[in-house]
């Protein structure tokens, strides 16, 4: 099996625009702290215009991406992000929505899914 820094993956060309951005992290191990690829995606094109390989989700990595999209010549418009701790004052002054699934996931640890009350 390929290790991650095997796969050639080629220049990436850009078409700097305005875009509406969903940011999340993914990671490969059950250990979050582990390998993982930080990703920044158009909502409407659904290209993956930006990507960094993470051994751990930092607000610093966030931030990097976010100068580096905008020194490629993009203007951000929105941000979609999973309420991680510090990462919405990355974009601030930039409209910041919390990504629905994070927040069931959220409030999921707060509540019961098995009620012992009738409905």
């Amino acid at each position: 099996m390929k290790q991650r820094d095997e796969y050639n993956v080629g220049e990436k060309v850009h078409n700097p625009r305005p875009v509406n951005l969903v940011c999340d992290a993914t990671f490969y191990e059950k250990n979050r702290d582990k390998l993982g690829t930080l990703v920044f995606k158009d909502v409407e094109s659904k290209e993956i215009l930006i990507w960094k390989h993470i051994d751990g989700e930092v607000v610093e990595d966030y931030r990097h991406l976010k100068e580096e999209l905008i020194t490629l010549g993009y203007t951000i418009q929105s941000v979609t992000i999973d309420g991680k701790r510090g990462v919405d004052k990355v974009f601030r002054g930039i409209p910041i929505q919390m990504c629905h699934f994070h927040q069931k996931k959220i409030i999921q640890r707060y509540i019961t899914l098995e009620s012992k009350v009738a409905s």
